[in-house]
């Protein structure tokens, strides 16, 4: 009796644990297959399409606005396996989930990009002739919104293609690193204007320096930025050091002599154009010296200029955060 109840007791206890762990094999087994099927078939996309291109972002930032740019960037055909039957459109958008995929089966450590940082050029639309086996446009990433980007930080950007009318693809799957740099907009003095055999350079501070054994009627001063703007144009104001900012510099620099009196030199022209996409400024800042017939002979004389902010545009650059916004101009009148 007591044989049988055991018995009896026994076998719904074992019918219950081995339904239970085939259940928890069959979940394991499903989860596996579902895990390997994904990673199968994004190996599979990898192996027919991964192309990886590198590729330069920059952010600039100027006057509280984030300007997103790509300098460089490497044009990706798009093919087809064989000649398109018709008309087709291969449409291409970026796919930041696969970012993570990517470093799951390849165990690297890229970092997550925000939905719209990038995106695609020509719109994502990338139309093919009937019977071409390519598309007229290359492929490739723009940097659209760098402002929660990361800067000198590399990027993973996954790009995923298909053909609207069902053309065969040779690629399917385009990855490119797009290797992102952020920094401010400035603006700094790039060269002096030189009469009669004198001579300009960079002293160790950073600031531009001339001097002359006459004084010339004028001096032309260009500009430069730091990095390429391709925006929008942009303005660059100067003006005149101070006596006492002049006095500074000349205890600062050790030279000798003494400041230019008031009213001797003036700024005739103090705002500059630097073309969008370009370094240098298109005119010059022009120092003038209309009451230079007062200046005494044999003696040093001392005056500058610097960068300023101009605030009449919101694309008026700033100057850098050191003397190389400044020059310094000197004179020894001899006779």
């Amino acid at each position: 009796m007591l044989y049988k109840i055991y018995h009896h007791t026994l076998r719904p206890m074992f019918n219950f644990k081995g339904a239970l762990l085939l259940c928890l094999l069959g979940i394991g087994i499903a989860s596996c297959k579902k895990s390997m099927s994904d990673a199968d078939s994004l190996q599979s996309k990898f192996a027919s399409g991964m192309v990886s291109y590198v590729e330069q972002g920059n952010v600039l930032a100027l006057n509280g606005n984030n300007y997103s740019f790509t300098p460089n960037h490497i044009g990706v055909p798009i093919t087809l396996t064989n000649g398109a039957k018709t008309n087709d459109t291969v449409t291409s958008v970026v796919d930041p989930s696969l970012v993570s995929q990517y470093n799951q089966i390849y165990l690297e450590k890229n970092p997550t990009i925000p939905q719209g940082a990038f995106q695609v050029s020509h719109q994502g639309a990338f139309p093919i002739a009937s019977g071409s086996t390519q598309a007229k446009d290359s492929l490739y990433v723009l940097l659209n919104d760098g402002s929660q980007l990361k800067d000198s930080t590399a990027y993973l950007v996954p790009v995923t293609l298909a053909a609207k009318k069902g053309s065969k693809l040779k690629y399917s799957v385009f990855f490119f690193k797009v290797f992102v740099t952020k920094g401010d907009l400035k603006a700094k003095m790039y060269g002096v204007g030189i009469v009669n055999g004198t001579s300009a350079n960079r002293l160790s501070s950073g600031a531009l320096q001339a001097y002359y054994f006459t004084v010339p009627d004028s001096i032309k001063l260009r500009t430069t930025l730091t990095t390429l703007f391709p925006a929008h144009d942009v303005n660059v104001q100067a003006t005149m050091l101070t006596q006492s900012e002049i006095s500074a510099a000349l205890k600062k620099e050790g030279f000798p002599g003494i400041p230019v009196p008031d009213n001797t030199g003036a700024l005739t022209k103090d705002l500059v154009t630097i073309p969008a996409n370009s370094l240098l400024s298109r005119d010059s800042i022009t120092l003038k010296f209309p009451n230079k017939a007062n200046l005494a002979k044999s003696q040093w004389y001392f005056t500058g200029v610097k960068i300023v902010t101009y605030n009449g545009s919101q694309y008026g650059v700033p100057p850098v955060a050191n003397d190389s916004s400044r020059v310094y101009i000197r004179f020894f009148l001899s006779n």
